[in-house]
């Protein structure tokens, strides 16, 4: 396995998170991104809006939703698949709201269904209590046919 890459940027994380272990150049260039355990072992991953991440109206760009998304959509799908590796396929999302500079945006994830050959994974993404973004996905695992 790859060395975890380090973010250019130094963001502290928020009590109860760590920062995320990266590996792809892109996604640490974006970050850094954290995750924790819920009560219930669930993983959360999220990340604090910055001034890279927003587009010219101040709200996140929807590019840097879509990283965010491929990122732990890909590590969900990973478990998944029992740690094979896998690739997008299809990623589709729904923009509710927009979040801003500051918000710390909050992704859960959920494994709908698996084949021998696809990994299927949807996620929400909140600010606080509010939902900004839906995602579904397709992953394929590789050398699975």
């Amino acid at each position: 396995m790859k060395e975890p890459l380090p973010s250019p940027v130094t963001v502290t994380p928020p009590e109860g998170w760590r920062i995320s272990e990266l590996h792809d150049p892109f996604e640490a260039y974006v970050g850094p991104l954290f995750e924790r355990e819920d009560a219930d072992g669930t993983r959360i991953f999220g990340f604090i809006a910055d001034e890279r991440h927003v587009n010219e109206r101040g709200a996140v760009h929807e590019g840097m939703m879509m990283t965010f998304a491929d990122a732990f959509l890909g590590g969900a799908a990973n478990r998944g698949a029992d740690g094979k590796s896998c690739v997008t396929l299809s990623l589709q999302a729904s923009f509710l709201a927009d979040a801003k500079a500051g918000d710390l945006i909050e992704c859960r994830t959920k494994l709908d269904r698996k084949t021998r050959a696809i990994v299927f994974v949807s996620a929400r993404f909140s600010v606080g209590d509010d939902d900004v973004m839906t995602a579904t996905s397709l992953w394929k695992v590789l050398g699975e046919r």
